[in-house]
């Protein structure tokens, strides 16, 4: 299954292409001049340490000291350079949605920059340059060298799309030269893979854009040499202590790094979340070319543990601040979790990737679950504030007195010490219109309900109309070559009506128009308001549910309903939800309302009491998931307990 040229694909949809315009003309702007130190912003750690860095980012100057244009020394996480790679990947993709000449202007100016910091031999990293030359590639355990890597492949390759200029390919392709000499099977070279996954899926895509198998073999390799020897960076940290190039002696956490086996005998998701996300979207690339059995059943088997036992109910991953990481089955706190949006992004990817190698549909219902709540909840609706975590429940007294949720911030900082998600929340969004068609032979695929425009050369054209989410109805018009139109069902429609003169079938996940040349088809639906329950071993959410509409998970918040939402009691046998539109937060916002309870506080200075709970009537207001924390600190909650028959009404 292929993606189209982004050039082909229009976005019409008013949903998407208000985010689209907001990443251009705010957001974009704004992540350059915090990359360049021009702004005084708030630049926060993410999480409570005195050690991380913060106050600026320092990434541009970073490389100008490494071009040796200034003095200096490197500020930042070792990772910075990466910042800059994604900033430049999503310019490339706005510029495709729209030229904008003055932005090409300054990506190129930041093009010939790192072209200035590249070594001779192709080298570019400014950490490894202006801390520790020495130790190029000797690190790997913590190094992000190829990740960095990865991360400017990618860029490169949206930049070329983008423009055609291949000043920037040309400057990824030097490195990936660099790193084939340095990693392989041959005596003398490294046979290990860098701590943080990247440059296996970024080196696929290299692949796919420039047809030189070299860099598909070099991903495989990368994904058969991680965990192959579990000693690895053991042998690594005691050849730099015995050549005397390092005194460091640090623990290396195999599970954390998914090292502790080779990826395609892994069959949960354990460690850090990105990590484990990016690698297994490199997994499912490399299945796609080489039809690996071996990966593709440890992909499927990954993905389901995920899916089925490890996701929160708004896409987000990772259930620990300790490693950033995966936790056990069915742990999933809601007020210390972690969810980061690089992980929600990665978990879109990864579906995205398992979708194009499969075609089951099960993949989209993730993909769009974590993309219109976790992904979007990443940025403010004005662009320029950002979550690295998203939680499902937030108390700020709590927050700002409990240690165990010093990452837990109550508000979106201006920027981060470790600002991966960003840009990353940025590069996506401007490549939205990716997910909205595939096609593998002669059937096509729309996986996506969007307004807009595909347009493949001279074969064919098929637009989608209407304002989905917002509107129940979609129209699909196509014509061209012959070809069987495959439409992927959202599970939480209902009612689907189809009207069209051409030959369909409903599954339960898809609608299909068998191979014509022409189609006109009106599909009408519902998207009821649903309770959902979280299944009965995930402790925390036990007599408690969430509440979805069309694609959106909604929550409550303090400035809609006042302090006290954790009071909040949901009558599940009579209740009765009303769906209102209104533009407060977004360009259209749909708030969910319904009479509910409210338990009583005490009156008695006391914990615990031998009586029954007291509540009164109250109207609550609910707003989609991604929109909270744009009205200042506030409480907010996802899941609501419900009323029980033990309780007194007052």
């Amino acid at each position: 299954m292929k993606e189209f040229d982004l050039h082909a694909v229009t976005l019409n949809d008013t949903f998407w292409q208000n985010y689209q315009k907001l990443v251009k003309e705010e957001t974009i702007p704004y992540q350059y001049q915090v990359l360049n130190d021009a702004l005084d912003v708030d630049v926060q750690a993410e999480r409570e340490d005195a050690s991380l860095p913060a106050g600026k980012s320092h990434a541009l100057e970073n490389f100008r000291i490494a071009a040796k244009q200034n003095d200096g020394e490197h500020f930042g996480w070792f990772f910075q350079d990466s910042d800059v790679y994604k900033w430049i990947e999503s310019a490339a993709y706005s510029l495709i949605n729209q030229k904008d000449e003055a932005l090409i202007i300054v990506v190129d100016e930041v093009v010939e920059l790192l072209a200035a910091a590249q070594e001779e031999d192709g080298y570019l990293n400014t950490f490894f340059q202006l801390t520790r030359p020495e130790l190029k590639y000797r690190q790997l355990y913590f190094s992000h060298e190829l990740y960095c890597a990865g991360h400017l492949v990618e860029a490169a390759i949206a930049y070329d799309l983008a423009t055609g200029k291949k000043q920037l390919l040309e400057i990824a392709e030097k490195n990936v030269q660099n790193i084939m000499q340095h990693f392989g099977r041959e005596a003398g070279q490294i046979q290990g893979a860098d701590g943080h996954q990247e440059i296996e899926l970024a080196l696929v895509r290299l692949f796919e854009h420039t047809d030189k198998e070299i860099y598909l073999d070099l991903a495989a390799f990368f994904l058969e040499v991680r965990g192959e020897d579990p000693h690895f960076y053991a042998q690594e940290i005691a050849e730099n202590i015995t050549q005397g190039l390092s005194t460091e002696q640090p623990t290396v956490d195999l599970m954390y790094l998914q090292a502790y086996d080779q990826p395609k005998h892994q069959r949960e998701a354990k460690g850090h979340a990105v990590r484990m996300l990016y690698m297994a979207s490199g997994m499912a690339k490399v299945a796609q070319h080489t039809k690996d059995q071996a990966l593709t059943e440890a992909c499927v088997a990954i993905w389901k543990d995920i899916a089925h036992k490890k996701m929160y109910v708004t896409g987000g991953v990772g259930g620990t601040v300790h490693g950033e990481a995966f936790i056990g089955a069915y742990d999933l706190p809601n007020d210390t979790m972690y969810c980061e949006t690089c992980a929600s992004i990665a978990l879109v990817q990864f579906s995205f990737e398992m979708f194009k190698l499969t075609q089951d549909h099960q993949y989209l219902d993730v993909l769009t679950r974590a993309l219109y709540n976790s992904v979007l909840s990443g940025a403010s609706i004005d662009g320029k504030q950002f979550f690295y975590v998203n939680p499902l429940e937030v108390m700020p007294d709590s927050c700002h007195h409990n240690p165990d949720k010093g990452h837990v911030k109550t508000q979106r900082p201006d920027w981060l010490g470790c600002a991966c998600c960003p840009p990353n929340f940025a590069r996506m969004i401007s490549s939205l219109q990716r997910f909205v068609y595939t096609r593998e032979g002669d059937t096509l695929f729309i996986n996506l309900f969007a307004a807009s425009r595909l347009t493949c050369a001279e074969q064919f054209t098929i637009q989608q109309f209407g304002n989905f989410p917002f509107d129940d109805q979609v129209t699909i018009s196509y014509s061209g070559i012959a070809q069987k139109i495959v439409l992927y069902k959202p599970k939480w429609l209902e009612s689907v009506q189809i009207e069209s003169e051409q030959v369909w079938q409903e599954t339960r996940e898809t609608i299909i128009f068998e191979a014509t040349t022409k189609i006109q088809a009106k599909i009408t639906f519902q998207q009821p308001v649903q309770i959902l329950r979280a299944n009965p071993l995930v402790n925390q959410d036990i007599n408690q549910v969430a509440i979805q509409r069309g694609p959106f998970i909604y929550c409550l918040e303090e400035a809609d309903n006042g302090k006290g939402i954790s009071q909040c009691r949901l009558p599940i046998d009579q209740v009765n939800f009303r769906v209102t539109e209104n533009q407060k937060l977004w360009s259209t916002t749909l708030e969910i309302s319904f009479d509910g309870y409210q338990s009583q506080r005490w009156t008695q200075e006391a914990l615990y009491l031998p009586m029954k709970e007291e509540y009164s009537s109250k109207n609550w207001r609910m707003i989609p998931y991604h929109l909270w924390g744009n009205r200042g600190e506030g409480e907010m909650r996802v899941w609501i307990p419900l009323s029980t028959s033990f309780n007194q009404k007052i």
